[in-house]
């Protein structure tokens, strides 16, 4: 299934408030982890939730980059491909970040 567009995301939390259980929500760094994560979702033919921190994003932007914008959107258009093998719902979390980075990391991921 593709990742989740804002109103199935609504309607997952919904979904999880009225049955009183919570999704799981697994940070990723790597592509293998991506996989890793989506692969557990399935086994447990459960929804969830993918996150990226800026230190993910920073190590997914190239080691001499450091890019986090540029990490983190492209783990987000290699999520969008690869969970869409999956029979699960994903959200994509690419906006967690402390208030020091959010000129330099959320900001420019809205623009995109």
């Amino acid at each position: 299934m593709p990742i989740a567009t804002p109103e199935v995301y609504n309607e997952m939390l919904d979904r999880a408030k009225a049955g009183k259980f919570a999704y799981p929500a697994i940070n990723v760094t790597s592509t293998q982890t991506l996989h890793a994560a989506l692969r557990g979702f399935a086994e447990a033919e459960s929804d969830g939730i993918i996150q990226i921190s800026t230190g993910g994003a920073e190590f997914l932007g190239g080691q001499y980059n450091k890019d986090m914008v540029t990490g983190a959107a492209a783990l987000a258009e290699f999520a969008h491909i690869v969970a869409a093998k999956y029979d699960i719902t994903v959200a994509l979390h690419t906006d967690h970040c402390p208030k020091d980075k959010l000129d330099t990391y959320v900001r420019p991921l809205i623009e995109i």
